[in-house]
Formats: structure tokens, sequence, C-alpha cells
């Protein structure tokens, strides 16, 4: 049975980094690659602070090369990656790079490249939108996946919407493997009879959703769908 749920868009904001972009054994690995010594004596708490001033030894475009072959030196060749280094200094790659895909990944690059040289890399903004979800059949909430978030949220949007226009059948049932690039990251709380989303994105995908308030939807996940 397909459930109807009712959807309530608490809040949406712009946000300018996302809450998983880089852990503590990450700086570590940048260090690592970036030459840098004594970095069993560094705290926790400094590694953020001293990727950064190791990044800033270097060109911006060196800086870029070293970043962006950590995230995704096993999916792009080098040649693409140095491509990548002097594209990113002027243009927002986490909207516009083909493979939607790796979104996510270009945009947690361009968070450490825009610390690092605030001046020389474009403005990492992205959206944060919240959702109370109550399901009208007082069923339990499907299996929340990316899949199933992407469809509960372009059917708030209209056929405007650029998920709307580019995935309508995908929206509409059909198997949906952008979704991972669409939706970045997410956290659920249920409260009862209702489920409380947290959802990151860019604004490329959900800038529509800042103009609706409530609406309802029959999504289904990626597990539900033949």
């Amino acid at each position: 049975m397909k459930l109807t749920y009712e959807v309530k868009v608490l809040s949406f904001e712009e946000v300018h980094e996302l809450p998983d972009s880089w852990s503590s054994e990450e700086f570590k690995e940048i260090l690592e690659s970036a030459d840098f010594e004594d970095l069993d004596k560094l705290d926790s708490d400094e590694l953020r602070h001293y990727t950064i001033m190791a990044l800033q030894e270097l060109e911006a475009d060196e800086a870029a090369v070293l970043v962006l072959s950590f995230k995704l030196g096993n999916k792009l060749s080098a040649g693409q990656i140095q491509n990548l280094s002097y594209e990113m200094m002027d243009e927002i790659l986490w909207e516009e790079y083909t493979d939607i895909n790796l979104h996510k990944e270009l945009y947690d690059c361009a968070v450490l490249l825009k610390w690092s040289f605030p001046g020389q890399f474009p403005e990492t903004d992205a959206v944060k939108c919240v959702i109370e979800v109550v399901a009208k059949e007082n069923e339990p909430l499907a299996k929340v996946d990316n899949t199933f978030l992407a469809r509960l949220l372009a059917n708030g949007m209209d056929d405007h919407a650029v998920i709307n226009r580019l995935f309508d059948e995908q929206v509409d049932g059909k198997p949906f493997p952008e979704s991972e690039g669409i939706i970045w990251h997410f956290d659920s709380k249920i409260d009862s009879d209702k489920t409380t989303i947290t959802i990151y994105s860019s604004s490329y995908w959900l800038h529509s959703m800042d103009e609706v308030d409530r609406y309802t939807s029959t999504a289904i996940s990626n597990h539900e769908q033949t």
C-alpha cells in the first residue's frame, strides 16, 4: 500500500558547510599528504587550523589539486583533477559539474579551500531544509533514504523545479540513483506519530522549497520500488 504523507516545512536556510564535511581523521590524512611534521603532537581540536595553515603554504591551485586528489583521486584522473583545480576558483562545481554524484564531494573540497583561501574561491552556499512528516494512515514512516527524500521534496515543488524537470520519471517511481548526489546529508528524529528530518543539499536542487509551507506526498523509498 502506498502511503500518503503530510509534510510541513519547518525551516529553510542558507549554510556554508555540512555537518560531516571533514573529520579529524581526514584532516590528519591531508596533513600527511602535505608532509606536515609532528602530526602526533596535535590535539584533535587543532587539526582543522593546522590543515588550513598547511594548505596556505601552497599556491591555491596546488592546494586544490591536493584536496581534490584526496577526496576524488579514486574517481577522477590526474588530468581531470588538474582541470578542476583551476575551474573551481571561478565556478560553482557542486552545482555545475556533469556527474551529479560527485557534487557533495566537490562541495566539501570547496569548503576546505574556502577556509584556506577566502578570497580565491567562490562562497560555499548550500541549503538546510527541516521538514516534519506524518503518514495520514498512521503507519510508520517508510524507510528514510536518499531516494525517498528526493521524491518527498520534489513533490513539494512545482513542475518547473529542476529536480522535476530532469527526473520526473524517477520521482514517479523509476530507479533513482541520482538521488545520492541530490541529498547530501540528512538526519531524522522520530517523535510519536511524526518524524522530523533535516536535509542538506545545494540551492540548485532545493531553492524552490523556500516558498513551500505544507503539502502531501506519496513518495516511496528505494526499498519499496519495484
